[in-house]
Order: C-alpha cells, then structure tokens, then sequence
C-alpha cells in the first residue's frame, strides 16, 4: 500500500504510514501480553484510540520539516478525521 500511494503528499505520507503499522504492532503485542499475563482487555473501541493517541503523541514530537508544506500530524489529521 506504501509503495503504490502516488497522490499528493507521498513522500510524507509513507512515514505515517510506517507509524501507523508501528504503533498497530505494538498495541496489539501489549495488548495480547495483558491477556496473556493479567487476564485483561481492552474493548475495541479503547484499543483503537490507544493506538490513536499513541500515533498522535509520535507525531507531535517529530520536528517540522522546512521543506515540507505540512506537518505529519496535519497529513494524519487530513487522512483520518473522515473516520473519527
């Protein structure tokens, strides 16, 4: 999917959607580990903004590009808002 974005915006839409599988990964490990180890979980509406809020906070600490006309939050923000 990575390899076949063409539109606008692609060489800054392929970080984000390197973190998006990241940030997936990880929750679902730390998710299948609190099963495991402390019999809990997480419905999949809170599992989902885990993985959101995580993404969020990534991306606002990453620095400005100069170059770039928008920030990567802004792009994760312009592809996700139809779906919040």
């Amino acid at each position: 999917m990575i390899s076949q974005y063409q539109g606008q915006f692609s060489s800054q839409v392929r970080p984000i959607m390197k973190l998006i599988l990241q940030a997936v990964i990880y929750s679902l490990w730390r998710e299948r580990n609190a099963r495991i180890f402390r019999d809990v979980s997480l419905p999949a509406g809170l599992f989902f903004k885990q993985v959101d809020r995580g993404l969020r906070d990534r991306l606002l600490s990453l620095p400005p590009s100069p170059t770039d006309a928008h920030s990567l939050l802004e792009l994760y923000f312009w592809f996700t808002d139809p779906y919040s």
